[in-house]
């Protein structure tokens, strides 16, 4: 525990070292934008004076801002993170904080960088197709369940439950901001589709400002039939994932057949999603009885490899929807979670020690994931219209890399610590038990 001076309150008292440093990096990242965008005093010809002057104003300001919110919600309380169905993986976070980060950097990059058909960066391609993290949280929930269900039975309404306290708070209020905001543009037929994502998730792909709500309601899909997964692989055994993924290809293939193109079925619904979920649930499946056979960094860092390829092969193939009347349609979704499983499980499983602050940072960093996925679009909005005009090297696309990590994350970090405590996290303490012992067979 920190030790603090004996004038400051006793709940600030009670702050971890890890929360202080966290607390004046985060003010001061804060001073220092607002230092940089808003001054208050005229300095003629004295740039640098001028900052360092409006930082040294905001940054007890900012300081004191977070002290307070530390005071209300960093301590521990009875509002547990904890999952009462399975043991926290904090390596989990740290994936789940990737996926998040990517698809932030994703939105950002898109907006200011023009699709480039020739670019061989692999930095830049990674960004212009953070897309992917949709695809991570995907194989990462197949994952969670799958490691959740093993060998469990699963009582049906009481998972429901928790999973509707645990996403639909949160997903409710981005929803009511977009109906206060736009009145004009929903009937009330389309806000009851948009309050149960659902029954209609493309529906979701033009709402403003929470186009990626979308994800939302294949998630709710998924939990509706995982339940009966998790029972059907006691009775049949995992060989029963395989013939779900050779099904999804015969669906799809049969539409492919009939339409010509599915890259939109292949995106953006179940059928064409379900392959993700059962390649997360898969790789559950190795991580809890082959799990040493990953363990060797060697594979940690062939399925990074393989997954940096991955995305410069999906920048080169469908970038732009270059390939939306592809046959691959039909496999992708299965390589895909191949690819993210693959890679789940060699993180996992890897015998690496990581610093303790890296290792806890990213772990909380993760935890506020879904509430960084809803919210982002407020810092990338900001970012654009405060530091959209930023010239720091010169270079568009390096420049827009630059921002994109060091302004437009961390703003949306923020934000998202807000709406993770003051919102997700109250609702913690609704959720149930779901998983129970399956009885020994005569």
């Amino acid at each position: 525990m920190a030790h603090l001076p004996d004038w400051v309150p006793s709940r600030l008292r009670q702050l971890t070292f890890f929360q202080i440093t966290w607390a004046i990096a985060a003010s001061a990242w804060v001073a220092l934008l607002a230092a940089w965008q808003w001054p208050l005093l005229p300095f003629s010809g004295e740039p640098l004076l001028s900052l360092a002057l409006h930082f040294a104003i905001y940054f007890p300001v900012c300081a004191l801002g977070a002290c307070m919110l530390l005071g209300v919600t960093g301590l521990p309380s009875d509002r547990t993170v904890e999952s009462k169905n399975i043991e926290r993986i904090g390596r989990l976070d740290h994936l789940r904080f990737l996926a998040a980060a990517l698809v932030v950097l994703y939105h950002y990059f898109d907006k200011v960088i023009p699709f480039d058909p020739a670019s061989t960066n692999i930095l830049f391609n990674v960004m212009t197709e953070g897309r992917l993290g949709v695809d991570i949280f995907f194989v990462l929930s197949g994952f969670i369940f799958g490691m959740i269900g093993y060998q469990k039975k699963i009582r049906y309404f009481d998972f429901l439950w928790s999973r509707v306290v645990r996403i639909y708070p949160l997903y409710l209020f981005a929803i009511m901001l977009v109906l206060a905001v736009y009145p004009e543009k929903y009937a009330p037929l389309d806000s009851f589709i948009l309050m149960a994502p659902i029954l209609v998730p493309g529906y979701i792909f033009t709402l403003p400002g929470f186009t990626q709500l979308w994800t939302v309601g294949l998630e709710f899909q998924f939990y509706l039939i995982f339940p009966f997964l998790a029972a059907f692989l006691i009775r049949n055994g995992y060989k029963y994932l395989g013939v779900i993924l050779l099904f999804a290809m015969g669906v799809r293939a049969l539409y492919f057949i009939e339409l010509g193109s599915i890259r939109n079925l292949s995106y953006g619904t179940l059928p064409g999603r379900i392959d993700q979920f059962v390649a997360g649930m898969g790789s559950a499946w190795f991580f809890i009885n082959k799990r040493a056979l990953f363990s060797h960094a060697a594979h940690l860092i062939v399925s990074a490899i393989l997954a940096l390829a991955y995305f410069q092969w999906l920048y080169a193939w469908d970038g732009q929807g270059g390939g939306s009347n592809s046959m691959l349609w039909i496999v992708w979704p299965a390589i895909d979670g191949a690819i993210w499983g693959y890679l789940i499980v060699s993180y996992l499983s890897c015998r690496i020690t990581i610093p303790a602050f890296l290792d806890e940072s990213l772990t909380k960093l993760g935890a506020m994931s879904f509430s960084l996925y809803v919210m982002h679009d407020f810092a990338v909005s900001w970012t654009l219209k405060y530091a959209g005009s930023l010239s720091i090297t010169g270079s568009a696309k390096t420049d827009a890399a630059l921002k994109g990590v060091f302004i437009c994350l961390p703003f949306a970090v923020i934000i998202a610590w807000g709406t993770y405590h003051l919102i997700e996290k109250q609702f913690f303490i609704y959720r149930r038990k779901y998983v129970e012992a399956v009885e020994a067979r005569a």
